[in-house]
């Protein structure tokens, strides 16, 4: 008796609570105020059905209320489904309506009827035969909701099924059974009350799923919260009440232990679920996800992505392109973006894009850095000031310097393509984002991977182009013409031959990306001399600094020739006939630096970093191919070395090779070895200081 008060009390109050939100929310129409009616008469039914329970001769009221309450979800299932909405016809809508009217003409006149003090067994088999053609016809309109929606919007309708399925599905077993055995078993009827109150909230949900029915419930999220945490907690009590009766009936006599041990376990189990931040944080996230409207509008927010990445007018640099349509997202200031050199792992990120002010972030992101290692392995998004504040929010991520410098209102994203970390964006003070939540990480990654995609698209394109500029240049460098004379023929042939084969071999090493086949003991100040006189016929004629007449460097003596050729070659086409170019060679700490300078033009920043190191850019239209700088930097990479560039508008530009000191010998033979001091010194004089 008291479990079945309870249980009828508590669902009468949560059916209560859930028609007052509906009436709140109720914008008129009719499947709106079908499913209010529904639930209002839910809730007077168990209002009712908790009185009779406790009350000496019980089923004085709630038979006719029940049969009302189940007219009325009847008449709401009906005016869902397609006929009820008319598109099978006036026939077939009329039809959809029929169970509600057989239910309440066969029944409520009986129930009506009735004045005695205890149900008759007319009354009786008025709920039975009622509550079984109710069942069924409930069962019949359910499926003929979710088989008449398309696969991707049964979705929205998928609680209501199992909120009103369950409470008909318990209906059916409960009147089967008295039906069987001629009367209503007290128990099962204790226990009805229980299954409808598990059923509103999934009511709830479904009235927040459809707007159509113009029943916008809106409820605080912090009473969502805790009215979800106690439902969760009534249905577990419950659950450990069923088990400790279970194993009291059938463990005898260690029932009594049993039961202690399991109350214990239990306990704490749901006591660690309490008092558990991460659990919480799930069933936060659940509540917010179900219930609530989502913060973006996730269409729009894909298109205007879409159009900032493919307008025509768009920025022709990609990185750019991509780190502002991440920034227009989230109405971030300022943003840096650091994109994959290429498609070898080992090289690191490279900074591609900066937009407005930032403060001084390092250009280049090694893959051994922290930030990249972490993003590489989990793919998160970083927080900037939750992970200085809470570094335990973060796990694994020590912080670099630069990034506890950065504005704590900053996010790193990562921009994955397939398993590949292919990028990461730093968004510096974005205005749509507070504290960031499962909405805003939603977002990022989505547009994130988008990003991503296109920049490799991009290099992806870039790449195939040099492959088939590579591919022209290789079959016109082969081609050659012969004039009909013969003693012309002879002497151009053979050099053009000979030149057209040493230009298959750089090319070939070009689009490998190798080093040189051959490698020979070069002699560093004999070979810059050699470049020296081959570019004496333009103004201004280079000029070697000093070198140490014993240095040797073991590579490919054709390549370096060509290698260096081109750079001065660039530093002539770049300076006045009055200026000056100078080449020369450096030793120290056994590594060797070639040096190419001149006071020429100069190239800002923005060139250097994005267009000075790509074959087939070049500045000087027909008069140039743009391999130079590429093929000095695959050249000395290659050997283990690197190249760099020191340049400015006006002023001049410093190109230098640097190798590694296992390429280096000295005049006694050694390898690599340390200078002594007046070699050292003699370098740097010749380097100019």
């Amino acid at each position: 008796m008291i479990a079945g008060m309870l249980g009828y009390g508590l669902a009468a109050i949560a059916f209560a609570g859930l028609a007052l939100l509906a009436l709140a929310s109720w914008r008129g129409r009719i499947e709106g105020g079908l499913l209010l009616l529904a639930v209002l008469l839910s809730a007077a039914w168990a209002g009712v059905s908790a009185w009779d329970v406790s009350t000496p001769g019980g089923l004085r009221f709630s038979p006719t209320l029940e049969l009302l309450r189940d007219a009325a979800w009847l008449t709401f299932l009906g005016r869902v489904t397609p006929a009820g909405q008319g598109n099978l016809g006036a026939l077939r809508r009329l039809l959809a309506f029929a169970p509600a009217m057989v239910v309440l003409v066969f029944g409520l006149p009986t129930t009506l009827g009735a004045d005695a003090v205890q149900a008759s067994p007319a009354v009786l088999r008025a709920m039975v035969y009622g509550g079984l053609i109710s069942a069924i016809a409930a069962f019949v309109f359910l499926e003929q909701i979710y088989r008449g929606l398309r696969t991707d919007h049964r979705r929205a309708v998928r609680p209501l099924v199992i909120g009103i399925g369950g409470i008909f599905a318990y209906d059916l077993f409960l009147y089967s059974h008295a039906m069987l055995f001629q009367l209503l078993e007290p128990n099962l009827w204790a226990a009805r009350g229980f299954v409808n109150l598990l059923a509103v909230p999934l009511l709830l949900l479904a009235a927040r799923r459809n707007p159509s029915w113009s029943v916008d419930v809106f409820v605080s999220r912090h009473v969502t919260f805790y009215g979800t945490s106690l439902l969760g907690i009534g249905v577990y009590f419950l659950f450990m009440a069923v088990v400790g009766y279970w194993l009291k009936v059938l463990g005898r006599e260690w029932g009594p232990v049993l039961q202690a041990v399991f109350f214990f376990g239990a306990g704490g189990l749901l006591a660690w679920t309490l008092f558990s931040p991460a659990a919480r944080g799930r069933l936060k996230v659940f509540i917010a996800k179900h219930f609530y409207a989502n913060k973006y509008d996730y269409r729009e927010q894909w298109l205007g992505l879409t159009g900032s990445l493919s307008a025509p007018d768009a920025d022709p640099d990609l990185s750019r392109r991509g780190l502002r349509a991440l920034a227009e997202l989230l109405e971030a200031e300022a943003g840096v973006l650091w994109q994959r050199r290429g498609a070898k792992s080992g090289d690191g990120l490279e900074r591609t894009a900066v937009l407005g002010e930032v403060d001084d972030v390092p250009s280049v992101l090694s893959e051994d850095d922290a930030v990249v290692d972490f993003m590489k392995s989990r793919q998160w998004i970083v927080n900037v000031g939750e992970a200085v504040r809470e570094p335990q929010s973060h796990p694994g991520l020590d912080l670099p310097d630069w990034v506890e410098a950065m504005d704590s209102r900053s996010l790193l994203v990562p921009l994955t393509a397939g398993e590949t970390l292919w990028a990461v964006a730093a968004l510096i003070r974005p205005r749509r984002v507070g504290k960031l939540n499962y909405e805003d990480i939603d977002l990022l990654r989505v547009a994130g991977t988008q990003v991503a995609a296109v920049l490799a698209q991009g290099e992806a394109d870039r790449l195939l182009a040099e492959s088939r500029q590579f591919e022209a240049c290789n079959r016109f460098a082969a081609s050659s013409r012969h004039k009909s004379d013969p003693e012309f023929v002879d002497d151009l042939v053979a050099t053009v031959e000979n030149s057209v084969q040493r230009m298959q071999r750089l090319l070939e090493q070009l689009k490998r990306g190798q080093g040189a086949d051959v490698t020979e003991r070069v002699d560093v100040a004999r070979a810059l001399a050699e470049i020296a006189a081959h570019h004496r016929d333009r103004k201004p004629a280079p000029e070697v600094q000093a070198v140490h007449p014993g240095l040797r460097l073991k590579v490919s003596r054709d390549r370096f020739l060509a290698v260096v050729g081109h750079l001065v070659t660039n530093a002539q086409d770049a300076t006045q006939a009055d200026g000056y170019v100078r080449i020369g060679a450096s030793v120290k700490n056994g590594g060797l630096k070639v040096w190419v300078e001149d006071n020429g033009a100069g190239m800002d920043e923005e060139f250097v970093r994005t267009r000075l190191f790509r074959p087939f850019d070049s500045t000087k239209g027909t008069q140039g191919m743009g391999i130079g700088a590429y093929q000095a930097r695959q050249f000395v990479e290659a050997l283990g070395g690197e190249a760099s560039v020191t340049s400015e508008i006006g002023s001049g530009t410093r190109f230098e090779l640097t190798f590694p000191g296992a390429r280096v010998e000295l005049a006694d033979g050694g390898a690599g070895q340390q200078p002594e001091p007046a070699l050292e010194e003699h370098g740097r004089q010749a380097a100019g200081g």
